[in-house]
């Protein structure tokens, strides 16, 4: 399924067919790049006709790489072990450790990847076709959301099964032996988590918020959006929204899958990646300039977003 549209663009990105590593087994294929414009690996699994597969990223881009291109019909779910950058169409921070799911096609994906950061995840992908051959078997064709089943991932990182499954699909020594039939099994388990926590979803949500709420918390989003540096009350963010500070924070976190904590710090660490990037401010400036006074404090929740330490992250750098 994969080398109509990974081949091109692995030449293009200077990876050559290489020898695997250890650990994978003769249904892997392994690509590597030893210079610009990125350094290391791309493995994928594509069993003939299997209408799904397995990808690897494990590579590092010397600046950052716009990405912005046209792919076939596919479901993809993600586990980033390590990465720093954006998607575009809906906006969406790419994370370390976190889960994040696309239904590809038709319109172009447009995101961008931070250079000097590793790029280390795993991706499973999965046709229309194996898709709908799944829900029919498992569901018997009644679940019909699939696609934003998928697109929903990475509203949030609370998804430690999906991250469990991901992050064992890396073969470690050992592993060579794996079957085809151990990685179907796994993708099918990983269709199912994806499901199940769908309809979940959607029965917590069943009437819950109407669509008069729904656009006062993405009028609060945009506020925060454009004032996230400053100080920023629940109950001043409540009046906006028109709620009283006990609905406003419950509806937020339905809408939007965080806690206005965890939002507001996501937007300030995004701030900080840019602003780090400029060699004449200190890392406490940095930090004063997206809220933070407590430069401890700045440290350790810019390592809790990003997967590394501010001085760590402009080492990266090169500054």
């Amino acid at each position: 399924m994969k080398d109509a549209f990974q081949g091109p663009a692995l030449r293009s990105s200077g990876f050559a067919r290489a020898p695997s590593p250890e650990g994978f087994g003769p249904l892997w294929r392994s690509y590597r790049s030893e210079g610009e414009p990125c350094r290391g690996w791309f493995h994928f699994l594509s069993p003939e006709e299997a209408l799904w597969s397995i990808s690897i990223h494990d590579f590092v881009m010397d600046g950052d790489y716009v990405m912005d291109s046209r792919l076939p019909d596919y479901l993809t779910v993600t586990w980033f072990k390590s990465i720093a950058g954006e998607e575009f169409s809906p906006y969406r921070k790419l994370r370390p450790n976190s889960i994040w799911g696309r239904s590809i096609g038709g319109s172009p994906w447009r995101g961008v990847a931070h250079g000097n950061m590793p790029v280390q995840s795993v991706s499973i992908e999965v046709s229309p076709a194996f898709s709908a051959r799944f829900l029919e078997q498992e569901y018997e064709g009644k679940f019909r959301n699939v696609e934003q089943a998928f697109a929903s991932l990475g509203r949030d990182d609370e998804f430690p099964q999906m991250k469990a499954l991901l992050s064992r699909l890396w073969p470690q020594r050992g592993d060579e032996g794996r079957s085809q039939l151990y990685y179907e099994g796994k993708v099918l388990e990983a269709m199912g988590l994806i499901v199940e926590r769908s309809r979940r979803e959607e029965t917590e949500e069943a009437g819950s918020m109407s669509s008069a709420d729904r656009e006062r918390i993405h009028d609060v989003i945009c506020y925060i959006d454009d004032h996230c540096s400053a100080t920023l009350r629940t109950a001043d963010l409540a009046a906006i929204a028109c709620m009283s500070p006990t609905k406003f924070k419950a509806a937020f976190k339905r809408a939007n899958g965080k806690t206005v904590t965890q939002y507001v710090q996501g937007r300030r660490m995004s701030q900080a990646e840019l602003l780090l990037r400029q060699p004449d401010l200190t890392i406490e400036q940095v930090g004063r300039a997206v809220g933070y006074n407590c430069a401890s404090r700045f440290s350790a929740l810019f390592r809790r977003e990003v997967g590394m330490l501010p001085s760590e992250y402009r080492k990266t750098l090169g500054h």
